[in-house]
């Protein structure tokens, strides 16, 4: 965990949630400082997004991980991120919405069905062709995804959603103009990943 640096949650009484951010990244790579790290600072508007729609109800909690991105082939990236949410669930007594770009994505969704964890928001993820879904039925799996993204396949997004649908799990795929980066119309992205969240944490919250 010496890679991860985590922002505090500024938990007031009307919190219900806390939102997990995960930024985007190559798998290997050290990344940059944070401030000078575009993966990270592309997350950066998506807290005050969500502390706006939300009312003070979820709690954003950035983190910056200065080994790149989740994606490492022996799966440290996904136990960190487990490690971060069992340190928040413990320390708040509250649930966890993952929200990931990228990377950040596709660990949203590999952790979306973990004890704590209410769903997952995931922005453009990495999506692998035979990306297992099964985890994710009793979670709620919000998926936006650029249609002209050449990084990330939004058709792999959208037949991970419609598989999980047929499965009987509360998912649903919603394409924006644009490629990968999150640059085109960046204040609709911060919106409706910021409703996505608050989605998330309600469903989640009455389901369970």
């Amino acid at each position: 965990m010496s890679a991860i640096r985590q922002g505090r949650a500024r938990v007031g009484p009307r919190t219900q949630a806390l939102a997990l951010l995960l930024h985007g990244g190559r798998a290997v790579s050290a990344q940059p400082q944070r401030l000078r790290d575009v993966s990270y600072l592309r997350m950066l508007p998506f807290a005050p997004a969500i502390r706006r729609v939300s009312g003070g109800r979820v709690a954003p909690v950035l983190v910056h991980n200065t080994h790149g991105g989740w994606i490492a082939p022996s799966g440290s990236g996904l136990a960190q991120i487990r490690e971060i949410v069992h340190g928040l669930t413990q320390e708040h007594d509250l649930p966890v919405v993952l929200l990931g770009h990228s990377s950040g994505g596709w660990a949203a969704l590999r952790c979306g069905g973990d004890e704590g964890v209410l769903g997952s928001v995931a922005l453009a993820p990495w999506v692998d062709a035979d990306e297992p879904y099964e985890h994710l039925r009793d979670a709620v799996v919000r998926v936006v995804h650029g249609e002209a993204d050449s990084v990330c396949s939004p058709q792999r997004s959208r037949q991970l959603v419609e598989r999980l649908r047929a499965a009987g799990g509360d998912a649903t795929w919603q394409g924006m103009p644009g490629g990968h980066a999150l640059l085109e119309r960046p204040g609709r992205w911060h919106r409706l990943a910021a409703e996505a969240v608050v989605d998330v944490a309600e469903r989640g919250a009455a389901d369970g």
